[in-house]
């Protein structure tokens, strides 16, 4: 089903997500790659959001980091399987967001929000 939140509401979920995925890294740090917490995409007037979908490695070009993509897939088969983040798509329309009501009942699992 989906759920429609306004931007304050919808504020917490996402804090909540990304530090799934901040904890996550921490602990894989020494293998030198990441879940990336969120991705965003712009398209036809719409925010498209991810979270916790695309692996990547930092490196620092010119003195900036730089987020090299290395795929959907775990890049490296001893790291901890990732927070279990339901592969959805978080859409804003106008100044709502849209989304599967399965990320709030994984969520709850994880934080009792």
């Amino acid at each position: 089903m989906q759920v429609r939140m306004g931007e304050r509401e919808f504020d917490k979920v996402l804090s909540a997500l990304k530090s799934l995925v901040y904890d996550y890294n921490t602990k894989i740090r020494e293998h030198g790659v990441y879940l990336k917490p969120f991705h965003v995409v712009y398209k036809k007037g719409k925010r498209y959001i991810y979270i916790g979908k695309y692996w990547y490695r930092l490196e620092k070009l010119n003195g900036k980091l730089k987020w090299i993509y290395l795929g959907k897939t775990k890049p490296v088969e001893q790291l901890p399987d990732p927070p279990s983040i339901p592969e959805i798509t978080i859409v804003r329309e106008d100044s709502e967001y849209v989304f599967d009501d399965s990320l709030l009942n994984q969520l709850k699992r994880y934080r009792g929000l």
